[in-house]
């Protein structure tokens, strides 16, 4: 029977029994659970190894978001040990009515409850998971297809294209789990030189306000490992309305903007009229 550990980053504590509805998800395999955190207080202890009596717990300094913890585990973990490594951590709920990523529109707790039902949304979705990864030998990592989007960030290329070429990983794939919990095959981790990685290279959340992080390079690094590899990415969690909502707006909406469209540029500010293809300014700049 396959091994698996689960990766799970504590900070909002008061999420612990959400999580703890959708770890219980998982059967059909070993599994181990390391739980990492700035500090765990005695309440979610004891709500954890009540959960699961073998659970592991290591405090992390808060830094990185849940990238830092994740690789802080890594170092502490026999990969040979493992067959798969699932990455999960607690989200705040998002409150800006203007995050939308594929299409999907995120608010509260969206952003959260997307990326882990796509894992763990109940049993059924989990052995789902696993035969992915039985079935097809080149499936190294498996998300969120509502989730796994290119990002358009130019700092964020520059500093991933460096950072792959330091890693020895080569890929033309710029596609991302956006919020980075997946699960994936532990032997995609060993690329990463795992005993170079401390809290130093990470700034204080404070000062994370761009995304030209290292917190949010290793976001992309840990999507790219499978691509990098020879592996490819495995999406669950969307249904046929989704989509075919996806396949308007990625194939039909382009003709039609392509028709006739009005909209504002966003570089100069002016207001244009797209027709058969010819975009006319339709004012003058003040």
């Amino acid at each position: 029977m396959k091994k698996l550990l689960v990766i799970f980053h504590l900070y909002y504590k008061d999420q612990l029994p959400w999580f703890l509805e959708k770890l219980s998800h998982i059967k059909g395999c070993h599994w181990d659970l390391l739980v990492t955190g700035p500090s765990f207080d005695s309440q979610s202890v004891k709500a954890l190894k009540a959960f699961k009596e073998d659970v592991r717990f290591l405090e992390c300094e808060n830094v990185g978001y849940d990238i830092w913890p994740f690789l802080k585990a890594l170092q502490r973990t026999c990969l040979e040990s493992y067959d798969y490594i699932l990455k999960l951590h607690t989200k705040s709920q998002t409150s800006h009515h203007k995050v939308r990523i594929n299409g999907v529109r995120l608010k509260g707790y969206m952003w959260r409850n997307i990326l882990v039902d796509a894992l763990l949304q109940d049993n059924n979705r989990f052995q789902e998971v696993l035969r992915i990864f039985e079935e097809h030998p080149h499936a190294g990592m498996v998300c969120s297809e509502k989730l796994f989007a290119v990002l358009h960030f130019p700092e964020d290329h520059e500093l991933l294209d460096q950072e792959l070429e330091r890693l020895h990983l080569r890929t033309p794939e710029r596609h991302f789990c956006v919020g980075t919990m997946m699960m994936m095959r532990s032997c995609l981790l060993q690329a990463l030189p795992l005993k170079e990685y401390s809290a130093s290279m990470f700034p204080s959340q404070s000062e994370t306000n761009s995304g030209a992080t290292p917190a949010h390079v290793y976001e992309r690094v840990l999507s790219l490992l499978a691509p990098a590899q020879g592996y490819q990415v495995y999406t669950t969690g969307a249904d046929a309305a989704y989509r075919r909502k996806q396949w308007r707006r990625h194939h039909l909406k382009p003709i039609l903007t392509w028709l006739f469209n009005i909209d504002r540029s966003v570089d100069d500010g002016i207001k244009y009229l797209t027709l058969l293809g010819f975009r006319i300014k339709l004012e003058d700049p003040a």
